[in-house]
């Protein structure tokens, strides 16, 4: 298989853009050698089952939490401590979308979820304790996307009722009333920390075009239009240098796409053009910087394996199969000691596990 190209509009109607290269190395799922002598087997977390995509924060070094939406349709939670998991706990609350977790920067984990008054369902690990699920009350149209603002800090983003963006701020005590950016967002926000003060969220908008914005110092900058037509719901990641933010899409195609921010100032030529890393996946590649300035991406094909591709920050090595059979996107986290570890449902709802790379 060989990715194809798909065209991308810019943000007026008398500008296109082109997928081209920024130097990101287009590769194939189905032709790369396997790499289970990097990756560890795909192993079952638990006998829990769950329902769309897991999502996992780094506690500590050697800590990472996860949370899924349980077969019942409550939010449970499990940590890995390195060696072996725990054992996955279902806590109070209806919800309805897949979770997102985020640190905070000082070891404390925001998992939230929208529950079925389309309120913000929270719940925060302190030391080894999940805090009772509290509801923040508003009127969310999708999954929340959360992370780190700084230190103590985490924002969570979802659509509004009215496509727009809807966000609230947990200082490290209490949430904000949440508040609407408008805009013409047709999917859920995929929000990633920069790193640098900020939070970067990318939506896709009618026309399936990218809008991304960025929260910092209380305010949002301006949307802009990033361009690409999308198949999948956006995952944006930080780089964890100067700023830097990629942000994946799945393409019509099924390849995945990604476009990165420089860290500048806030203009549309601080991103770089859509481009195609190859790839034919089900869902999109969820990503992560274990060293600064490199990612390290999984992925599901559509034969239902685990893939990885890394980005050494000039190019990428490829997708490999890992192997395993399961679904939907993959959530990775840095487990320390040049580790990372990625979590994501098989096809019979358990939540599996690797390590890598």
């Amino acid at each position: 298989m060989n990715n194809q190209s798909y065209r991308a509009v810019a943000g007026d109607e008398n500008k296109k853009r082109v997928l081209l290269s920024l130097s990101l190395l287009c590769a194939c799922l189905a032709s790369t050698p396997s790499a289970w002598a990097s990756w560890g087997v795909l192993t079952a977390t638990g006998s829990a089952t769950g329902v769309g995509n897991p999502s996992c924060a780094a506690v500590s070094t050697g800590l990472v939490v996860c949370a899924a939406r349980s077969g019942k349709a409550a939010l449970m939670v499990n940590s890995f401590n390195g060696a072996s998991w725990g054992t996955w706990t279902s806590l109070p609350g209806t919800v309805v979308s897949d979770p997102s977790c985020a640190s905070d920067g000082t070891g404390k984990v925001v998992c939230a979820a929208t529950s079925t008054d389309g309120s913000l369902l929270v719940t925060i690990l302190q030391g080894s304790t999940w805090s009772a699920p509290t509801r923040i009350a508003a009127k969310l149209f999708s999954a929340p996307s959360c992370a780190e603002l700084v230190a103590g800090q985490v924002l969570c983003a979802a659509r509004s009722s009215s496509s727009g963006l809807a966000w609230s701020v947990y200082n490290g005590t209490t949430w904000s009333t949440f508040a609407n950016k408008a805009t013409s967002a047709v999917s859920a926000p995929g929000c990633s920390t920069d790193n640098a003060g900020g939070v970067i969220c990318a939506v896709f908008a009618t026309g399936s075009t990218t809008l991304v914005s960025r929260f910092t110092a209380g305010a949002w900058k301006g949307f802009l239009n990033v361009g690409g037509i999308a198949g999948g719901e956006p995952d944006c990641v930080s780089l964890n240098s100067s700023g830097k933010v990629a942000c994946f899409a799945k393409a019509y195609n099924s390849g995945i796409f990604g476009t990165v921010f420089n860290g500048g100032s806030w203009q549309a030529s601080d991103w770089s053009v859509y481009a195609g890393i190859g790839g034919m996946v089900n869902d999109n590649a969820g990503c992560v910087s274990q060293t600064p300035g490199q990612l390290l991406c999984g992925a599901v094909g559509t034969d239902n394996a685990f893939y990885d591709n890394a980005y050494n920050g000039s190019s990428w090595s490829g997708w490999a199969k890992v192997g395993g059979t399961i679904v939907g996107t993959p959530s990775c986290s840095p487990l320390g000691g040049g580790q990372v570890l990625c979590a994501v449902r098989g096809v019979d709802n358990k939540i599996y596990s690797t390590l890598g790379p």
